[in-house]
């Protein structure tokens, strides 16, 4: 009679076997969050990845990040994964990705997708300035941090204490504007032409550099915009060609960068100083046109296989054996830089515990591919440089505090 009392279920029980074979008929596992609170490790640690591999922003995203991504995940896993001290071993890493097809609210909603419905432990993110604007709200409500590398913007800077769970490691407008408008005094540049995107990319570099331009005493000739995917660019640059100035500042995503640079050629718009932001630094820039071509073209950031860190020619190497490709010479380090980051700080929590992995992020310094990085206030305080030009077919940090390379001024003529 007792043992029938011990095997008799309660109704509370009853109910659980209920559902616990209701979910497992239709093909429910355990959520990797569920698996952590239980004590049991994951089979992989997952990173979720919005990101564009089409549209206007995929060339970029290749070029910066995925390639860097996908590198990180291979060099993890040969070793055996990360080692989380919680679980005694190391875990394999895997990314799960999804095309957010250049659009913002895509973007958002895959981010949403990869942390609710695909259980991710934490997010690697996509490409682009407005794009990681759109996810903040995202990763701050689900409490899973973020190390943005393809996001330059001051109002991010402003927003920082509201969303303490993106970090950016990309060096930012108000630096390297700074940067520009002292090399510009420094060789004595007297007047400047300046045109720019309508993406927040754009208006934000031209409105942080312009006033730095007016109190350095250097006339501002012509400042317009135009639109983003712009096809002919021609009648604008002739505006520019027209007032005849000794520098010329295009705030440019890298399908306009290049355009503007081929028809700029084409026109013999050729000043002593000539700058562009996004997609000068990329070595497909360098062989498109020709390294006697871009000689002196200056850009926006720079990183490149020469700077005096630890590790960095032997990451440089490793990639183009792995790719058949160089990689930028701004943000591609800084898109593995991300992934190491990551990796460091789970290493030193020992758990996948998100507040932690955070916490450390914020006070740690780290070195990575891309040179020592420390964060204050959400924001990497390290950069190789500002302001690069392609010298002899290498992109050299010019400006004044880091420089590898003497500027060469003025600008060579088109070959």
């Amino acid at each position: 009679m007792r043992m029938k009392r011990l095997l008799k279920p309660s109704g509370h029980f009853c109910i659980v076997l209920i559902l616990a074979s209701m979910l497992l008929m239709f093909g429910w596992t355990m959520p990797t969050q569920l698996q952590a609170a239980s004590g049991e490790a994951p089979n992989e640690i997952l990173f979720g990845n919005p990101i564009a591999l089409s549209g206007m922003y995929s060339a970029g995203a290749m070029m910066s990040q995925i390639r860097a991504y996908d590198l990180w995940v291979e060099d993890v896993n040969a070793k055996g994964g990360i080692y989380v001290k919680k679980y005694g071993k190391k875990i394999p890493v895997k990314i799960i990705r999804y095309d957010d097809k250049s659009d913002l609210g895509t973007a958002v909603k895959l981010t949403e997708k990869l942390i609710l419905q695909d259980k991710v432990h934490f997010i690697l993110p996509p490409w682009g300035t407005a794009t990681h604007f759109a996810i903040a709200p995202v990763i701050n409500k689900y409490k899973t941090p973020v190390i943005g590398i393809t996001a330059s913007s001051i109002k991010l800077k402003e927003l920082a204490p509201k969303i303490p769970y993106l970090f950016i490691l990309l060096n930012q407008p108000d630096e390297m504007g700074q940067a520009l408008v002292d090399l510009c005094k420094e060789l004595g540049v007297k007047s400047v032409a300046v045109i720019h995107h309508t993406r927040l990319h754009g208006i934000e570099y031209s409105s942080s550099t312009l006033p730095q331009l007016a109190v350095s005493g250097i006339d501002v000739a012509l400042y317009k915009s135009y639109p983003l995917g712009a096809k002919d660019l021609s009648p604008l640059l002739k505006e520019v060609k027209a007032e005849n100035v000794d520098a010329f500042i295009a705030f440019s995503y890298p399908p306009g960068t290049f355009l503007i640079t081929a028809q700029a050629k084409a026109i013999g718009l050729n000043p002593k100083l000539f700058y562009a932001t996004v997609g000068v630094a990329y070595p497909s820039y360098r062989d498109k046109f020709g390294a006697k071509t871009v000689e002196g073209i200056m850009g926006a950031g720079v990183w490149n296989p020469n700077i005096p860190y630890p590790g960095v020619r032997e990451w440089y190497q490793r990639y183009v054996k792995r790719w058949g490709v160089e990689p930028d010479r701004w943000g591609t380090a800084g898109g593995y830089a991300t992934c190491e980051i990551m990796q460091k700080a789970i290493e030193i929590a020992g758990s996948l515990d998100p507040k932690k992995i955070r916490d450390i992020i914020a006070r740690e310094k780290f070195e990575t591919a891309l040179g020592p990085v420390k964060f204050e206030n959400q924001f990497n305080i390290s950069y190789p440089g500002h302001v690069g030009q392609w010298q002899n077919g290498e992109f050299e940090v010019v400006d004044k505090a880091t420089r590898t390379a003497k500027p060469i001024f003025p600008k060579p003529a088109w070959q």
